[in-house]
C-alpha cells in the first residue's frame, strides 16, 4: 500500500499509521463493513424518512414491485404481474410462489393485506397511529380497500386514478404478520421482511448487522453479512477505509474526495442524485409571509460558490425543486440571479410597509449531520448566514443533529431552515406533492416545512396525480413549478452527486438514485 501525502491532506498521514495497525487485524472476508455518518432511526421503513434507515430497510424488506438496480424503473417484485381496471381504480396483483419471510411465515395475499392495513385502517390491531407514519400514509391515503381474492392474488381499490401508485408501492414494505403481532410497537427494532438480507443485531449508536437470507426467492447475495458502523467523524471514516477497517464509507467530504481518487487501494463511486438541498422560509410567520422578503433572500444568495466550495463541483445549482433528470423537470419562468442591490431594495420596501424589522434577529436552523444531499451542512449554513447579513438580515444559527433538526422544522419552530430531500421514487409527485401541497404542511410532522399553501397549486397537483399520461402530467407540473418559483417559499440550492468510497477489491458497486449501493450485487474480487 502506498501512502499519499502529496495532496496535503492530514488524513493521509494518519491513515498510513492506522493502516499498518489494521493490517494485523484480519476480519471475516464474508462480511462487508460500511461506515455511516449516522445511525438508523428505526428499522420499520414505514416509520422513517432518513437515508440510513431507508438504506438498511431496503435490504430487509421488499414491495409488490421494485426498482431496476441503479434506476427508478419499476420491475416486478413480490408480485410477478398486475392489471389495472379500465376506470383506473382497481389494481390486481399476482404474487410470487414459495416466498417466505425471514421467520418462515409464507408470503400470501393475507400478509399483503395485513401489511397495508396496519398503515391505513385505524381499527387494525397493529395500526401505526404515531406521527412517524404520516408521510407513508399521505402517499397511500387514496387506497380504500384491499381484498385477498385467493392466496396469491390481492386487489387494491383506490378512490380515484392515481398515477404515482406503482412508484409508491416500490418503496412500501411487506412485513411478516407473525412478527408484527409478536413484537407490536417494538417491531421497528426486530424487523422481519422478505429481502435478500435478514436482521441480526442493532446496537444503537454503534452498528446494525444483517445477514444473507439463504431462503431468499431471488439471486443470493455474494456477501454473507453487512455491518453498518456509525462513525460520525468524516475524517475517521476515511482513515478507517484507508486502513482496511471498513470496506465502504459514505458521506466523504468533498475536500477529501481527491485523496480517494488518487489512492491505489480505493475507488470513488458517484451518481447524479435524485435530490435537492434548499433554504426554506416559514411562510406562515412574519416577515417571511411577505413574498418581497422571500424574493430578497433569493436574490441575496449566490449559489455558485456553494457548489464550488461546499460540494467541490459535485453538484449543480438548483433553479427549482426537481433535479434535471426528473422527467417533469421544467426551468421556471421566474428565477433569482444573484443581485444584492435588488435584495436590499425589496427589503427596503418591506421595511417601509412595516412587514420587515431590520433590528430583529431571525432563527436559522441547519442540521449538523452530513446528508447525501448536503455533505457539509454547517459550511453551507454559515455561507447563507453571511449572505443574509450582507443585505441586512440578522440571523442566529442553530446547528442540530439530524433527528432534532427534523423535529424542529417539521413542527414549524423555525424562521428559516436548511434542509433537503431525496426523491423516494422516479415520480415528480414525490417532490412536488410531498414538499409543496398544503396537506403536507401540518405540524408536528410536516414534509412541506415552508408551510406553503396555495389552493391553485394544490388543485394542479391533485389533477396531475389523476392524469393517465405523462405528457399531461408534465404540462401540469410545469405550471406548478412556475407558480412555486414566483411565490419563492424556498431558495433551491443544489442538486448533488451521491458519492461513496470503497476498497478497490470490491466489485459490482452500483449506486441507486437514492444514493445507496445495491448491496446484493457487491462481491469481493476473487471471491467464489
Amino acid at each position: 500500500m502506498r501512502c499519499l501525502v502529496g495532496l496535503g491532506l492530514v488524513v493521509a498521514v494518519v491513515a498510513c499509521d492506522a493502516g499498518r495497525e489494521a493490517r494485523q487485524r484480519r476480519r471475516d472476508p464474508g462480511a462487508l463493513v460500511v461506515a455511516e455518518a449516522a445511525d438508523v432511526q428505526a428499522l420499520d421503513p414505514i416509520r422513517v424518512t432518513d437515508s440510513e434507515s431507508i438504506e438498511v430497510g431496503g435490504l430487509l424488506f421488499e414491495g409488490l414491485v421494485r426498482w431496476k438496480p441503479g434506476t427508478t424503473d419499476v420491475l416486478p417484485g413480490l408480485a410477478t404481474s398486475w392489471q389495472v381496471s379500465p376506470d383506473g381504480k382497481r389494481w390486481t396483483f399476482h404474487l410470487r410462489t414459495n416466498v417466505v419471510f425471514h421467520d418462515g411465515t409464507p408470503l400470501d395475499a393475507a400478509a399483503v393485506v395485513f401489511s397495508f392495513e396496519r398503515l391505513l385502517d385505524p381499527k387494525h390491531p397493529n395500526y401505526l397511529s404515531g406521527q412517524d407514519a404520516v408521510y407513508r400514509r399521505s402517499l397511500l391515503k387514496g387506497i380504500t380497500k384491499l381484498v385477498a381474492l385467493d392466496p396469491l392474488t390481492v386487489e387494491i381499490h383506490i378512490s380515484r386514478p392515481y398515477a404515482p401508485l406503482l412508484g409508491d408501492l416500490a418503496m412500501y414494505p411487506l412485513v411478516s404478520p407473525t412478527a408484527v403481532t409478536a413484537w407490536g410497537d417494538k417491531f421497528q427494532e426486530h424487523p422481519v421482511g422478505t429481502g435478500p438480507f435478514a436482521f441480526e443485531a442493532w446496537n444503537k449508536g454503534e452498528h446494525v448487522v444483517v445477514r444473507r437470507f439463504d431462503r431468499y426467492w431471488g439471486a443470493k447475495p455474494a456477501i454473507d453479512r453487512i455491518v453498518f458502523r456509525v462513525i460520525g467523524d468524516a475524517r475517521q471514516r476515511l482513515v478507517e477505509l484507508e486502513s482496511g477497517s471498513v470496506d465502504l464509507a459514505t458521506s466523504i467530504l468533498p475536500d477529501e474526495q481527491p485523496f480517494v481518487d488518487l489512492h491505489p487501494d480505493l475507488v470513488l463511486y458517484a451518481t447524479p442524485g435524485n435530490d435537492v438541498s434548499y433554504l426554506a422560509f416559514n411562510t406562515q410567520q412574519p416577515p417571511f409571509n411577505d413574498v418581497r422578503v422571500r424574493r430578497a433572500v433569493s436574490h441575496a444568495i449566490n449559489k455558485e460558490p456553494i457548489v464550488k466550495l461546499a460540494y467541490q463541483g459535485r453538484a449543480i445549482a438548483a433553479d427549482g425543486p426537481l433535479p434535471p433528470a426528473q422527467w417533469a423537470y421544467h426551468r421556471p419562468k421566474t428565477r433569482y440571479p444573484y443581485d444584492p442591490v435588488l435584495a436590499r431594495k425589496l427589503l427596503g420596501e418591506a421595511i417601509a410597509d412595516k412587514t420587515f424589522d431590520p433590528d430583529r434577529t431571525y432563527n436559522l436552523y441547519s442540521l449538523s449531520t452530513p446528508r447525501p444531499y448536503l455533505s457539509q451542512p454547517e459550511r453551507v449554513a454559515r455561507f447563507l448566514q453571511s449572505a443574509l447579513a450582507q443585505v441586512g438580515i440578522k440571523t442566529k444559527l442553530e446547528l442540530l443533529p439530524y433527528a432534532e433538526h427534523k423535529d424542529v422544522v417539521e413542527s414549524g419552530r423555525h424562521d428559516l431552515a436548511v434542509f433537503g430531500w431525496i426523491g423516494d421514487s422516479g415520480d415528480p409527485d414525490n417532490f412536488l406533492y410531498v414538499l409543496f401541497h398544503s396537506a403536507n404542511a401540518k405540524a408536528p410532522s410536516a414534509q412541506n416545512i415552508a408551510f406553503y399553501s396555495d389552493p391553485g397549486v394544490d388543485s394542479l397537483l391533485n389533477d396531475a396525480q389523476a392524469a393517465s399520461d405523462e405528457a399531461t402530467r408534465s404540462g401540469l407540473y410545469a405550471v406548478v413549478q412556475d407558480r412555486i418559483a414566483a411565490d419563492a417559499p424556498w431558495v433551491p440550492l443544489a442538486h448533488s452527486e451521491f458519492v461513496v468510497a470503497a476498497r478497490a477489491e470490491l466489485d459490482g458497486v452500483i449506486l441507486s438514485p437514492l444514493g445507496h449501493p445495491v448491496y446484493a450485487l457487491i462481491r469481493r474480487v476473487g471471491a467464489k
